[in-house]
């Protein structure tokens, strides 16, 4: 092992207790700039007129006011005018994401009235989330269209009751209804909720959590603009998480010339739509500028909000996906045909990937990374594909017309991919979507691989040989070494250092997980560094420990903290489920130990993410990883206490054991194919 890496491995000690004071001070102040203060739109709303509650009039309720579908078919008076543009935004705000949506529309309010430009919206709300006005609507729970117009909303369409925004239909026809009555030259959907990626993006909660997957919204847009008489979309957008991936662009490329998408999750706060004020000001800006726009505004929205840290938006020429399948499908025959001895490559690349949408439980990580990094790294580990991999790199640079990133995802190339790290991880509902065989085909191969690696060659421990060593010191913590089984060393992907507290029962309560080091010089070391201090999580009431995975990127200057959580509502707010999955991201800077970003993001029941919206009123529970007394592993909650949910208010700190204290560490190495080998430490705190 380098010097290099044994700073690595120390550093964590200094940066952890520099952090002590720092991350409970940042906390109190709202640091990262949190979404989910108080009150999060009432500086905005300010700025709209808001001496008003009435509801302006529909003429065109009164023909049907007990109707739930839109009128197809609407009769087009005038001819599309040159250089306008219709921008319909579908936003199903019937989840806990409503208070984000109505800030959305008073954004969208404050884009100048213009000739060029129609704004329509259908907003679906929400019984309970938020009760609210909107600019000059009093508050409403079912379904409404809007236009927005002279910084007011104009309902076009009432009395529709509660429609379900997961039914594809409902797509359908509000993209008929909204194109027919709004001709223009240039055409925009956008589609606005939590999201998954491949799997699509919802749900309703009004109608049994229904979502719209990927099929959906393809046979939603395809019957919509059918029946307006419109053969493409100019421009798609998807304003919600995961939804810039490979998938999702090949099913649009379609419907569609240019998309709008983030690879990684989106902060509540989402686009800036007063982005859309570009349309409004300029009579001839097309789809690739206006996506542009949109992606650069973002990330200054994402500043000023302060959560730019692990942010993305690309902006993608769907035209040029068939490039992008073809440079796969040249993939695909040395990657299945040789997978013997190139899977262990691609396992290699995986892990040194761009992940995103991740989770410590890897029944909840989105299972995603970044296709052009995957590339990059794949030519590394081995060279005879560097031809066909610098030609799926150059498929996706013609392919991203353009992308933000932040300082986490700076290695992001613009396209995301399904790419689970087992088999046991991956979703038998994937091989069925159609147009990406390519892919689908090397991940078989890959799995198979997997499963086909000789026992000899499988990530193992030498212990018989050479019994692992550690040191162990109160102020220099434990560095724990092991050899491994040279013969593994090309299947070998990672080595990670777990720790924990001894139960009675002899099970093991473990509270966080760092990256060790795999040499690569042919010694077979793996080592492995624990700084004896565990994090904590505060609401001034009770203090509870929490697990933290926790990994540095030397050459960003970055430290990031994934902790898993469980978020539940108060039992009367309403909220139709028991309990969200969360996870609290932190990222910091190595250098000044300053906190970048704090920021809650939770998936729900239909496996859709966004960031949290928390009642204060409920509670966070710690999750943990625990590993039984039959070696089996599982992730727990502890809600013996709880801490209340006001998210501002709550304090971090990394903090020392007590002297004396029972507590294991174990050293583990895994291989691509999820074989795995361990040494541990049991001892007490000096």
């Amino acid at each position: 092992m380098n010097t290099t890496e044994k700073n690595t491995l120390f550093i964590q000690r200094f940066l952890k207790v520099s952090l002590m004071c720092i991350l409970t001070l940042s906390a109190a102040f709202g640091c990262g700039g949190s979404s989910t203060d108080a009150n999060p739109l009432s500086d905005r709303a300010n700025d709209a007129d808001q001496n008003s509650n009435e509801t302006t009039e529909d003429t065109e309720s009164k023909e049907n006011p007990t109707a739930t579908p839109i009128q197809e078919n609407q009769e087009v008076l005038d001819a599309p005018e040159s250089n306008t543009w219709t921008i319909l935004v579908y936003v199903m705000g019937d989840t806990d994401l409503e208070e984000f949506a109505l800030t959305d529309f008073i954004e969208m309010a404050k884009v100048p009235t213009s000739k060029n430009l129609n704004i329509v919206a259908l907003f679906d709300r929400s019984d309970f989330y938020s009760e609210e006005g909107l600019l000059n609507i009093a508050d409403f729970s079912d379904t409404k269209i809007f236009q927005v117009t002279n910084g007011t909303l104009n309902i076009i369409k009432d009395q529709m009751g509660e429609l379900n925004l997961g039914n594809p239909e409902t797509l359908a026809d509000f993209i008929s209804y909204g194109f027919s009555k709004f001709p223009a030259e240039r055409n925009g959907l956008i589609l606005w909720d939590h999201g998954a990626g491949w799997p699509g993006m919802g749900p309703d909660d009004g109608n049994d959590f229904d979502i719209l997957d990927l099929q959906e919204i393809s046979d939603g847009i395809e019957k919509g603009l059918e029946n307006a008489g419109i053969d493409k979309l100019d421009l798609i957008g998807f304003d919600a998480c995961l939804m810039g991936t490979f998938e999702v662009a090949m099913a649009m490329a379609e419907y569609a010339e240019v998309m709008v998408a983030s690879q990684e999750l989106e902060p509540g706060h989402g686009w800036d739509w007063e982005s859309l004020e570009v349309l409004a000001s300029d009579s001839l800006v097309d789809a690739e500028t206006l996506g542009l726009t949109i992606a650069n505004d973002y990330k200054q929205h994402a500043i000023d909000n302060g959560t730019e840290t692990e942010i993305t938006l690309s902006v993608i020429d769907l035209s040029k996906m068939n490039a992008v399948e073809n440079a796969l499908s040249a993939l695909e025959l040395p990657l299945v045909s040789q997978s013997e001895s190139l899977a262990p490559k691609l396992g290699v690349a995986q892990s040194e990937s761009l992940r995103l949408g991740k989770n410590p439980d890897p029944s909840i990580d989105a299972q995603m990374i970044d296709l052009g990094d995957l590339a990059a790294e794949l030519g590394k580990a081995e060279p005879g594909l560097l031809d066909l991999t610098n030609d799926l790199i150059g498929a996706i640079d013609e392919l991203v017309l353009g992308h933000v990133s932040g300082p986490a995802t700076k290695s992001s190339t613009g396209l995301a991919i399904y790419f689970p790290e087992l088999r046991s991880y991956s979703q038998e509902g994937y091989f069925y979507l159609e147009g990406i065989s390519s892919w689908q085909n090397i991940l078989m191969s890959y799995f198979q691989s997997q499963e086909r690696i000789p026992e000899d060659e499988q990530a193992r421990f030498l212990t018989e040989q050479y019994p692992p060593t550690y040191t162990l010191d109160a102020i220099d913590g434990l560095l724990i070494s092991a050899q491994f089984d040279i013969a593994a060393q090309e299947n070998l992907t990672e080595a990670v250092i777990y720790y924990g507290i001894p139960e009675s029962d002899g099970s093991i309560l473990f509270l966080g997980e760092e990256p060790a080091t795999i040499a690569n010089d042919g010694s077979g070391l793996a080592e492995g560094f624990y700084d004896l201090t565990v994090l904590t999580m505060s609401d001034g009431v009770d203090t509870v420990y929490a697990y933290t995975q926790w990994y540095n990127d030397e050459e960003s200057g970055l430290a990031f903290l994934d902790i898993p959580l469980t978020y539940e509502p108060p039992q009367d707010s309403g909220a139709q489920e028991e309990f969200y999955d969360v996870i609290l991201s932190i990222t910091i800077d190595t250098e000044t130990t300053e906190i970048l970003s704090e920021i809650y993001y939770s998936t729900d029941q239909t496996g859709q993410w966004g960031e949290l919206v928390a009642d204060p009123e409920g509670l966070i529970y710690p999750v943990f990883l625990l590993q039984n007394t039959d070696f089996s592993f599982d992730w727990i909650e502890i809600n013996e206490v709880g801490l209340w949910a006001d998210i501002p208010s709550l304090a971090y700190s990394f903090e020392n054991l007590d002297s004396g204290t029972a507590f294991v560490a174990e050293l583990w190495v895994f291989d691509y194919g999820g074989n795995s080998d361990y040494v541990y430490v049991e001892d007490y705190i000096p």
